[in-house]
């Protein structure tokens, strides 16, 4: 008998926890799934992309020796302001001056021989013309001395040895006569064919010498192509150079840019005409404004790091507006306004989900998630814009758990507000 009564508390007990633990699960399945949710917004949305860089001058004049000579002269010094065609210095000439009228004398010389050919005076083709009648008159001989010989060699009263050589006078005197009437000719007509070609080829290259050294001539006197600033002078009076040596660079100063490298995975946001802030170390508190002017259409390998190289799409910023305290060679932090809406539907990133290539959010409807498909527009670091599928005051399910189905009973466990907006790092 007391073994039965064990048993039976025992059953008693079971049944109360399965009850209990019945009632527990009943409790829970219509509490639903704890999630959490915010608020489908309108709201302003910024985006920006964050790179480092280098400022240049937009425009500038670098000067370099074109070969080895010294510093004659130095008129200006960093910091001075210089007009175009203004002389910054001089560079030793003596050597080249010395190539230079050698060549010069070279070209006159060849330009004569051209215009004598072209234009003979008439005393020059008179003088041509005596001479080729001449050598007409004793071929005219030769050719008669060799046929009388011929009758005679004929009539056996002449050796075939004097017969050959009244045969080699006649043949020799008659390319006598045809030179000088060749150059009767020329001189009448001037140069034709090839003799007026190698004439001009001869006097182009006379000219191309004479251009390249009164080049080097001109290129002694280091002259300002452009209104600016002298940025720097890296050499000093007397000094010998070598060629290529840099002497002076000039730039406008009021015209400044920054080149600098975007990571790959913020590229694609970047286009040009979009804004920029541009900060430096050496301005602490102050802010440059700038416009991105170019984004390169390939990437590079900018860095190599322990995890491999990273890779960069180069871009240019143009600084807009005041530039003072800003100097070429700075290197300065940019901040790109990728995204800037005054006005989107948003809600927060991690609300989107997307299957099969199909942007959904989970919206809650009297504690029943509902499954529904979205349209969005730009992305930001915690916003997504929505341009189709909700609406202004709908509530969004935060990160869907994969337990989460379209239907599911949930719990809101409290509600995240939309943020006024970030900047992407």
């Amino acid at each position: 008998m007391p073994g039965k009564r064990v048993l039976a508390g025992v059953l008693i007990l079971g049944l109360i926890m399965s009850v209990v633990a019945l009632n527990m699960v009943r409790s829970k399945g219509q509490a639903g799934v704890p999630v959490k949710t915010a608020i489908v917004e309108n709201k302003p949305i910024q985006d920006n992309v964050f790179a480092s860089g280098r400022v240049r001058l937009c425009a500038k004049q670098e000067l370099y020796t074109f070969t080895g000579t010294t510093v004659q002269e130095l008129n200006v010094s960093p910091g001075d302001r210089v007009s175009k065609g203004q002389v910054l210095g001089l560079l030793n000439a003596d050597e080249i001056e010395d190539d230079y009228n050698e060549a010069k004398a070279n070209f006159i010389a060849q330009e004569a021989t051209l215009n004598k050919a072209m234009y003979p005076r008439e005393e020059e083709v008179a003088q041509k013309r005596a001479s080729c009648q001449r050598a007409e008159a004793e071929y005219r001989n030769a050719q008669k001395n060799y046929e009388r010989k011929k009758l005679l060699y004929d009539q056996g009263a002449l050796s075939e040895k004097e017969l050959d050589d009244a045969e080699l006078d006649m043949a020799q005197k008659e390319a006598e006569y045809k030179i000088a009437e060749e150059e009767w000719k020329m001189q009448e007509t001037g140069p034709v064919g090839h003799e007026l070609t190698a004439l001009q080829a001869q006097i182009e290259q006379a000219r191309y010498r004479f251009e390249q050294e009164e080049n080097k001539l001109n290129k002694t006197v280091l002259r300002a192509e452009m209104d600016g600033v002298v940025t720097t002078v890296e050499v000093a009076l007397g000094d010998y150079v070598q060629p290529g040596t840099k002497l002076i660079t000039i730039g406008d100063t009021g015209q400044l840019e920054v080149t600098a490298g975007v990571n790959e995975a913020d590229s694609g946001k970047l286009k040009p005409g979009q804004k920029v802030k541009v900060t430096t170390a050496a301005q602490p508190g102050r802010e440059y404004s700038g416009i991105l002017q170019s984004v390169s259409p390939g990437a590079v390998a900018a860095k190599t790091t322990e995890q491999g190289s990273q890779t960069e799409v180069p871009v240019i910023v143009r600084i807009d507006g005041d530039t003072e305290g800003l100097r070429p060679g700075y290197t300065v932090d940019l901040s790109i306004t990728a995204v800037d809406k005054d006005n989107a539907l948003v809600v927060p990133y991690e609300s989107v989900v997307e299957k099969e290539g199909v942007k959904q959010v989970f919206v809650v409807e009297n504690q029943v998630a509902r499954l529904k498909d979205v349209t969005t527009g730009v992305d930001t670091a915690l916003l997504t814009e929505i341009l189709a599928g909700l609406s202004e005051g709908e509530k969004v399910i935060v990160s869907p758990g994969k337990e989460l189905q379209d239907g599911s009973r949930v719990q809101e466990v409290t509600e995240t507000p939309v943020n006024e907006g970030v900047n992407l790092t």
